[in-house]
């Protein structure tokens, strides 16, 4: 009884200090330290992305159908994107993987910086395309004027 209560404690304090690597390492910021011009400053943001990239990869499948089911108004060319978007997101899955595992790989040993993947961190462009959608709905329907 006692081995299991110390394991957890050592699962929960190893799982807080992942998190806290991910969350410092993965910032997609601007003014982030990691933006220097010396590698060794770069590296932890590199193996951040890559930790991130592999964890968050399999969120690449309901990413990529909303945002195929997004661009169409008829609900038969939505139910293509949910079903499309299914294997878009399985292959961006793979992509992640990948480039994830490449840049835990290569951030010691003096790689590349640039990300492997564009965006470098899983992204969404579903309200931007929900948007463009209802402005042409407005558009098309003169709702916009009153």
């Amino acid at each position: 009884m006692i081995k299991s209560k110390k394991n957890v404690q050592i699962l929960l304090v190893a799982v807080a200090l992942s998190s806290m690597l991910l969350g410092g390492c993965s910032l997609n910021s601007a003014n982030y330290v990691g933006d220097g011009e010396n590698y060794s400053d770069r590296a932890p943001r590199k193996l951040g992305r890559g930790m991130t990239n592999i964890l968050s990869a399999p969120l690449e499948i309901p990413n990529q159908s909303v945002d195929l089911a997004a661009e169409n108004d008829e609900p038969a060319q939505q139910a293509a994107g949910y079903i499309g978007g299914f294997f878009v997101g399985v292959a961006y899955t793979g992509g992640r993987i990948v480039s994830g595992m490449y840049d835990i790989v290569t951030s010691p040993f003096g790689g590349p910086s640039v990300p492997t993947m564009d965006p470098d961190l899983i992204h969404s462009d579903f309200m931007e395309k929900v948007d463009a959608r209802t402005d042409s709905f407005n558009d098309i329907y003169n709702l916009s004027e009153k």
